[in-house]
């Protein structure tokens, strides 16, 4: 048996990227996936590869910042699935959002928390009635309901749901001119929190992942076009692991967030980050020093935005 067997689950911005891995890794543990994205033929192509892979998959195209895509997203997944037990919160996309608050145009910094705030706000208003109403998890067998004599009454609801919000070392630690990003992934992490108290009574547990520098499959094209080996060492060294991200990390965590062996663990941001946000970061910087003095010719993919100051 797949630990999701049974299960139903929504994949926002499930069509590329740490999207896409999460929604992989759900349908290879048996659970059924919604992706849903704007990116129509991307989606249709991750829902192609789960299904080839035996999995279950379907794609819904919609903006996930506007209601009625939340709506209907947790409607069709019940209809499809028969049940709803997993969100992962996911979609973003992040065109013309650099800038500090004076540089920040008012309406990219609505349209920039209505998707990277807003739209985890309206998953779970629609999604936690569906996974209360679908009850525990069916290949959950609860326990005997004891405790050194302590325990009375009925137990409390276990393996109801599980919601995990996609927040980002941009949430725990800040970068200048960067003011939506980050404001937006340190609101997930308290709006995570929240939810986590408000829902850990219905037996749904609410967490968020902080991931580090994952390279997707627009990352690396973009790390191609623009940076090059020496400059991709460069953020390697950055991380205590020696090495950056990709999206299966992040959906091996998700995997086990949203599993029954996490069910007493709610509220928690885990940074999925090879170690990046632990260090000092003097020794970091002097390390750096070193490295860029050692290869003047090196290039990373931010580079295509050195003409815009980040001092």
């Amino acid at each position: 048996m797949g630990r999701f067997d049974g299960r139903g689950a929504i994949v926002t911005g499930g069509a590329l990227g740490i999207g896409g891995g999460c929604a992989r890794r759900i349908a290879a543990d048996g659970g059924s996936v919604l992706v849903v994205d704007v990116n129509e033929a991307a989606g249709a192509n991750t829902v192609k590869e789960i299904r080839d892979a035996g999995g279950k998959a379907e794609f819904m195209a919609g903006d996930v910042s506007k209601e009625s895509t939340a709506k209907e997203m947790v409607e069709q997944a019940v209809s499809s699935f028969g049940r709803l037990d997993l969100l992962v919160q996911n979609a973003y996309a992040g065109a013309d959002n650099a800038g500090s608050a004076v540089e920040v145009k008012p309406e990219n910094w609505h349209n920039g928390m209505d998707l990277l705030v807003g739209a985890l706000y309206l998953g779970a208003k629609y999604a936690v009635p569906a996974m209360e109403e679908s009850g525990a998890d069916p290949n959950f067998e609860q326990p005997e309901w004891t405790g050194a004599g302590r325990r009375h009454g009925n137990p409390p609801a276990q393996n109801v749901g599980r919601i995990v919000n996609m927040s980002s070392v941009h949430g725990l630690h800040q970068a200048p001119r960067s003011l939506i990003y980050n404001a937006g992934k340190a609101a997930v992490i308290g709006l995570t929190k929240q939810m986590a108290i408000d829902f850990g009574p219905l037996g749904i547990t609410v967490n968020a992942i902080a991931p580090g520098h994952i390279v997707t499959e627009r990352g690396d094209e973009h790390w191609n076009e623009v940076g090059n080996d020496a400059g991709f060492r460069l953020f390697e060294l950055h991380y205590p692991v020696r090495r950056t991200g990709v999206p299966e990390d992040i959906a091996n965590a998700v995997g086990f967030l949203c599993s029954n062996e996490a069910s007493f663990i709610t509220g928690h941001v885990l940074a999925v980050d090879g170690g990046m946000t632990i260090q000092l970061q003097e020794n970091l910087v002097m390390d750096s020093k070193d490295y860029i003095v050692a290869n003047p010719d090196l290039k990373t993919h931010f580079d295509s935005n050195r003409g815009e100051s980040r001092f």
